[in-house]
């Protein structure tokens, strides 16, 4: 009788052990935190960019642009100018809606962290089927992907426009106030 009740207690703690959700899964939670470190690590370079300054950036340009517009009109663009204003409307049209982009991607990345830590607690406590790991899993990682790629593409493109900015701007304003001082007084 002891025997029956050790092997029938050895089963029963095996077959727990086996349903273990956390193990079942261990490769999907293994996926899922490096997930989570993708998203960490897209939220610090997010922390890193100064929106303020961005958006201060192109509101300069359109200044800028609006002042040549009124007070340049030359029969002919010299080519070093031409390229400086090339970069000032680069800047204008690819950070174009920076505060918007600002608060979207706070968003994605709020609710990214959130989704797939609720599923990584849902797999570990087997609330889910193996159906909807899969399904849920891969709605995650392809969300994931977009954000990673937006972002990147973001990420990469307002340091190319800070560089444009600091070389170009700078020329574009000393032109302005020769432009200005040549101006007579009325």
């Amino acid at each position: 009788m002891k025997k029956l009740f050790f092997i029938l207690f050895v089963s029963g703690c095996l077959g727990l052990v086996s349903c273990d959700p956390a193990k079942q899964y261990s490769t999907e939670i293994s996926k899922i935190d490096s997930c989570l470190t993708v998203i960490n690590d897209i939220n610090e370079k997010y922390n890193g960019i100064e929106f303020d300054s961005l958006a201060l950036m192109v509101d300069h340009v359109l200044r800028n642009e609006d002042t040549l517009k009124k007070y340049y009109n030359p029969d002919t663009l010299s080519m070093d100018i031409g390229v400086r204003m090339n970069d000032c409307k680069g800047i204008r049209k690819t950070l174009k809606g920076v505060r918007t982009k600002e608060t979207d991607f706070k968003i994605e990345i709020d609710e990214l962290t959130a989704q797939f830590e609720n599923l990584k607690k849902d797999i570990s406590e087997g609330v889910l089927t193996k159906e909807q790991v899969n399904d849920y899993l891969a709605r995650e990682l392809f969300d994931l992907n977009i954000l990673d790629v937006s972002f990147s593409d973001f990420y990469e493109n307002q340091l190319i426009q800070k560089k444009y900015y600091y070389e170009s701007v700078p020329y574009i304003d000393d032109l302005i106030v020769e432009i200005k001082n040549e101006i007579p007084e009325e």
